[in-house]
Parts: structure tokens; C-alpha cells; sequence
């Protein structure tokens, strides 16, 4: 949406998907990292398997910060309930909203797995009808939302 939410204080906008859908939408941007009080910009962080299942871990310091995301979007999944929304758009690779990512180890060490950044999980678990795709399926997705 070209907001400067990113870990490192920059954006991302994709203008093809704001192109694709303002005339027939409204866009309700995002950022569930800012949303739940992380600074702008913040040390990166990464999804870590362990003991405790798969956590979001800022990877400078080895913050657990997944209890503040997850306290967060409890609330917020309930107000988005109330919202007449047609779809989510995540931004891919995300360890908050990837659809998609890489897992760690407590070591550091990529793990095989097919990772899904934790927000992006509970936005599947609370909507499983919801059309939820990334920044990285247009313009193809674009034809899946009917106009």
C-alpha cells in the first residue's frame, strides 16, 4: 500500500495490486507488527521451532515477541469479524504474514519446512472461507475476485 511499515522503515508497494482493486474494493491496510506496538524501524525477526512450538523471534536479541503478537490479534481478529472484507492480501515471506516462510532452529539454521507467518495462520484459522493470497499471486488472483 506504500506505507513505510517494514522492519527497516521502507516500503514495498505493489502498484499492480492497488491498480486491480481500488475501483472495486476498499483497501484496509495493515501492519500487524506495528498494529501490536513493534517500532518503526525494528530488528528483523523470524519464525524459530523449539520446545514451544514455532514462535516469532526477533533474531538480533532472541526476543520471544510471539505472546505480544498473538494478544494483539485476538482483538483484532474479533473487530476484522465485524468488517465486510472479501479478501486478505499478505505480503509473502513475512514471518507475520508470508503465506510462505522459512524456518529456523534455536541455532539459526533454515529448517525444511513450510512455514506460514503467525498472524496469517490465525487469519486462516479464524476465516477458512476467506479468498487469502499474497502480493506474489497477482495479477492471477485478480481474476478470482469477481467484480
Amino acid at each position: 500500500m506504500g506505507f513505510q511499515y517494514r522492519y527497516n522503515g521502507k516500503s514495498k508497494m505493489d502498484a499492480r495490486i492497488i491498480e486491480l482493486l481500488r475501483d472495486h474494493a476498499e483497501l484496509v491496510p495493515f501492519c500487524p507488527e506495528v498494529e501490536c506496538g513493534m517500532e518503526i524501524p525494528r530488528p528483523p525477526m523470524r519464525l524459530e521451532t523449539g520446545p514451544r512450538g514455532v514462535r516469532l523471534i526477533v533474531i538480533e536479541t532472541g526476543e520471544d515477541v510471539t505472546d505480544q503478537m498473538r494478544e494483539w490479534a485476538e482483538n483484532r481478529l474479533l473487530q476484522m469479524e465485524r468488517l465486510d472484507l472479501a479478501a486478505f492480501v499478505f505480503k509473502s515471506g513475512s514471518p507475520s504474514c508470508g503465506l510462505k516462510c522459512q524456518v529456523f532452529n534455536r541455532q539459526g539454521k533454515e529448517l525444511p519446512l513450510d512455514g506460514q507467518g503467525y498472524f496469517s495462520k490465525l487469519v486462516r484459522k479464524k476465516f477458512p472461507e476467506m479468498l487469502i493470497c499474497q502480493e506474489t499471486d497477482f495479477p492471477e488472483i485478480a481474476e478470482k475476485l469477481r467484480f
